[in-house]
């Protein structure tokens, strides 16, 4: 019987593995973790996931949340930038939706004042003395 060696560092694949991961010119279709770990996004995500594991649970929460306001805070300050872009700005319509947009990005920043105010009053009271935690939040 005949062995078939492959050169060193090429995955030995079945022929159905083959096909799944030869989408593409190279021959190799990374996974989704894959990609995120060339990014450096699963280590972004386990050293949030560690650095909240020494907070309290109701503070990573707050934190979460936090997060997420600030996600949204992005995308409306985008549609707001869009908006502006428009070339029909003396539209009343077009006013009005500007207006809206605008007092929603400041209700999100307003929240985003408050909350981390909340988080660092809960800090303090559970005697955690390390900003660094509200700070990464924020930035």
């Amino acid at each position: 019987m005949m062995q078939i060696h492959k050169p060193q560092g090429y995955p030995i694949a079945s022929p159905a593995e083959s096909r799944v991961k030869s989408n593409d010119a190279t021959g190799y279709r990374l996974s989704e973790k894959e990609l995120d770990k060339l990014s450096g996004k699963e280590a972004k995500q386990a050293a949030e996931k560690a650095a909240s594991s020494d907070l309290p649970e109701h503070i990573a929460k707050m934190i979460e949340q936090l997060e997420q306001l600030k996600q949204q805070l992005e995308l409306q300050k985008q549609q707001l930038l869009k908006l502006k872009a428009l070339d029909n700005q003396q539209d009343e319509a077009v006013k009005a939706q500007i207006k809206m947009q605008t007092d929603m990005v400041s209700s999100i920043q307003n929240q985003m004042i408050t909350l981390a105010k909340a988080i660092s009053d809960a800090m303090k009271e559970a005697g955690i003395t390390d900003p660094g935690a509200l700070i990464s939040a924020m930035v």
